[in-house]
């Protein structure tokens, strides 16, 4: 089956990493650290499974430890029914807590060993490229035997590897297995031994191992799980905190918002306040005062005149009253400092019982800017000759 892109990658990456200075820099650092480590924490962090080896005699199946010594190993009988020689392999498989791996050995004379010296570059495909020079190596092809394959050196200099190629025919290596196979004994190796010590090797293709939990793999992934869910409980207490933080400064929003309207309806009723007696002002300062008018009427008019009204309303002045020259008066009216335009309104009629000429004057007020200077007045007084008792009768 061909390989897919993601697979060729991850092989790029762990060949990239076996080749770097930082796995050997791990590996030793890991050598020195570990001792320092205590014995019962030391065996969750290195993985320690013991090995059953297997092998098929003419007369018995041996099953040895590969922790005990030779002589400790385990003999059933190929004459015994199958449900004995099963239950004996079953016994010694559970006789610990942890399940071995099973591994068949074969006899080291049927295995076909080769050093080959190949390129750097063909490090990255290997196997593919040792099954292209199985019938160069050995006098098979590929698909007739199992084999397997360690890197034992590498040369940067002359960016060659040295590897070491063990195979072994595949009718002989199923023949050989083939009691436990009967027995429906999974594998996990196939390997050869020599003097009941393994060469090192797992002859056995991968599709053919035994199958087995990973317990790195469910560390691995229970601890994804564990990621997960803390990442869901961030992002949730994240959307939390900023829902409170916006109802809050949802809130601030608001109650600021509530004191700038306020804010706003003070300045409009001080802007309006300040507008009424601006207003007021403008108008005060628009015309002349009452009195200013009042006193220089009374100190223009002649002492044989008198006024019976004096309206002064919005700028607008009236004089009613009675003179003998009446209309003499609209000369001395047009050199105040505070009127101007004045003008007799109607006629001018005579009253039979005093002798005098009845009158009726409008004027306007002058706007502020031609008020009269203190001096002017005193000249006015002088000219007049008219005390002021006199003037304040009228």
């Amino acid at each position: 089956m061909a390989e897919s892109p993601i697979t060729r990658t991850l092989a790029r990456i762990r060949l990239a990493y076996a080749r770097s200075r930082l796995k050997r820099f791990l590996t030793w650092w890991g050598r020195e650290l570990l001792p320092l480590v205590p014995a019962r924490l030391r065996g969750w962090l290195v993985e320690h499974r013991d090995e059953l080896i297997v092998r098929v005699e003419d007369d018995a199946i041996v099953l040895r430890r590969a922790s005990e010594a030779p002589e400790a190993a385990v003999r059933v009988a190929r004459t015994e029914p199958e449900d004995v020689q099963r239950d004996a392999i079953r016994r010694e498989l559970e006789r610990a807590e942890e399940r071995p791996d099973v591994v068949f050995c074969i006899g080291a004379r049927h295995v076909l060993r080769r050093t080959l010296t190949l390129p750097l570059a063909a490090e990255e495909n290997l196997r593919q490229v040792l099954g292209f020079e199985m019938d160069r190596q050995s006098p098979f092809r590929a698909d007739q035997v199992y084999f397997d394959h360690k890197v034992v050196a590498r040369d940067p200099a002359t960016k060659q590897i040295s590897v070491a190629l063990a195979l072994v025919p595949r009718l002989h290596a199923d023949a050989a297995r083939a009691p436990l196979a009967s027995l429906g004994v999974p594998l996990d190796a196939l390997d050869a031994c020599d003097n009941d010590a393994r060469l090192g090797f797992n002859l056995l293709p991968p599709e053919q191992r035994a199958s087995r939990p990973n317990l790195w793999l469910r560390i691995d992934t229970a601890l994804a799980l564990v990621l997960v869910a803390l990442l869901g409980v961030v992002m949730v207490q994240s959307l939390s905190n900023r829902e409170q933080a916006l109802e809050t400064l949802t809130a601030e929003v608001t109650a600021q918002s509530r004191d700038a309207k306020s804010v706003a309806q003070l300045r409009t009723t001080l802007s309006d306040a300040i507008g009424g007696a601006s207003f007021l002002a403008e108008k005060k300062r628009a015309r002349p005062p009452v009195v200013d008018v009042l006193l220089d009427v009374t100190r223009r008019l002649p002492q044989d005149t008198w006024l019976q009204r004096f309206q002064y309303n919005q700028g607008q002045v009236q004089l009613q009253g009675q003179a003998k020259e009446a209309s003499a008066l609209i000369t001395l009216l047009q050199q105040s400092p505070v009127l101007e335009s004045p003008a007799l309104q109607g006629a001018i009629t005579p009253d039979q019982r005093t002798g005098k000429e009845q009158f009726l004057i409008a004027a306007n007020a002058k706007l502020p800017g031609a008020e009269p200077a203190a001096d002017e007045a005193e000249d006015e007084d002088a000219k007049q000759e008219e005390p002021d008792a006199a003037t304040a009768q009228r």
